[in-house]
């Protein structure tokens, strides 16, 4: 099997059908109380190449799965038709914010910042959830500008969000797989994708990862996957192995 293509995706979107009878948004999971004992959650941060995320929502929507596609508002990821479609689909969008990085570490800015563009997104469609996007050669977390808690308490009640998925979910009893750094092992090329999991999960290779989803994964599933590496076209797919590599090669130096 040929990782990071759209047919891999499909195998991966099988064994997850076939695991998990509750396959749930992260707007859906915010607003359940009790959480339930299995679920998994699908989640895309669109980065670049936002055609690529289309292609993979037509793809889980062909299949009657939904997931969680996180939007900034840059010029090259803020393509109005794709997000309404996306959204058409049945699939959430969040707001993937960068404030902070964008505003060099001044706070206040960055929350004028992050009001603004949220509004931007929300003149498209409903916004609930967020993420923040890791910037790996950025000097700024854009978690900070919701410190201290009494900030991002009244941050997200005046913007009337659900929460934000990397502050406001407990993954001690969640298996979190990334595809950051175009590998399943959360210790590789990671500045900022990590989360606070007691499950441990990583994988050589995406065949390790597929045999783990079809046998009895952990009831608790968060599965991210980036658009922008994942295509059928041998073009596209070089330039990103490419790309990937030399980020990677640039994480490591940092």
């Amino acid at each position: 099997m040929r990782d990071f293509t759209l047919s891999a995706y499909r195998h991966y979107l099988s064994a997850i059908k076939k695991s998990y009878s509750n396959i749930l948004r992260f707007d859906e999971y915010f607003r359940l109380d009790p959480k339930p004992a299995s679920f998994c959650l699908i989640r895309h941060d669109v980065d670049r190449r936002p055609h690529n995320a289309l292609r993979m929502a037509k793809l889980e929507h062909s299949v009657g799965l939904k997931a969680t596609y996180f939007f900034g508002t840059k010029k090259h990821t803020f393509i109005s038709d794709i997000i309404s479609s996306i959204a058409l689909m049945g699939h959430e969008i969040g707001y993937h914010y960068e404030s902070l990085s964008d505003t060099r570490g001044n706070v206040e800015k960055a929350i004028e910042d992050f009001g603004k563009n949220l509004a931007r997104l929300r003149t498209l469609v409903p916004i609930s959830t967020i993420a923040m996007h890791g910037r790996p050669l950025s000097a700024y977390d854009n978690r900070k500008i919701w410190e201290p808690a009494e900030r991002h308490s009244k941050l997200v009640n005046h913007y009337n969000l659900l929460g934000e998925v990397y502050l406001d979910m407990d993954y001690s009893d969640i298996a979190y797989i990334s595809d950051t750094g175009r590998n399943w092992s959360p210790e590789k090329q990671n500045r900022r994708d990590v989360v606070n999991s007691q499950i441990s999960v990583s994988f050589s290779k995406g065949q390790n990862l597929l045999n783990y989803l079809g046998h009895h994964p952990h009831p608790k599933l968060v599965f991210l996957a980036h658009p922008e590496r994942w295509s059928e076209n041998s073009i596209e797919y070089g330039i990103q192995y490419l790309k990937d590599k030399i980020i990677n090669l640039v994480k490591a130096l940092v």
